[in-house]
Formats: C-alpha cells, structure tokens, sequence
C-alpha cells in the first residue's frame, strides 16, 4: 500500500516532477481522498512545482499549503 505523503528533499527539479506526478497516480490508484507534497521551505521552486502539476492535473482538484507551508495538500476527484 502506498503512503499519502512523499517527501521531496534531496531530489532535484526533474526527479520531483517525475516523483510528485506517479504519486498522484499511486493515491488514485490506492482510493486515497488527499494527496500530501512535501516540499519544504527552501526557494519555493519545488512549492511552485507541486502547485503547476496540481493546477494541470484532471486528479487534484482543491489543494492548499500547510499551516507551517513545507507541504502542499490536494484533494483527488474521483
């Protein structure tokens, strides 16, 4: 069974793209009502990622940051 959350730290640009995408496939995939992103703080480049792949994906449709913002949370459509 697959986990809601993945952490992104020490992946790079592509290798998070690749990761945050079969992710979201992995929780549809798995019947999970949410997905969790966590992308930390840092320069916001891996939040900004996470937030382009939620707004394109047919998947996610509501999605918000954390309270603390090191994660992004969306909401699968099903």
């Amino acid at each position: 069974m697959e986990k809601i959350s993945i952490d992104l730290h020490g992946m790079r640009y592509g290798e998070s793209k690749i990761a945050i995408e079969n992710h979201i496939i992995d929780c549809v995939n798995s019947n999970y009502s949410h997905v969790r992103i966590v992308h930390g703080h840092g320069t916001g480049t891996l939040r900004n990622l996470t937030k382009e792949i939620f707004d394109k994906s047919k998947f996610i449709g509501e999605f918000y940051l954390e309270h603390n913002f090191i994660a992004t949370i969306g909401k699968i459509n099903y």
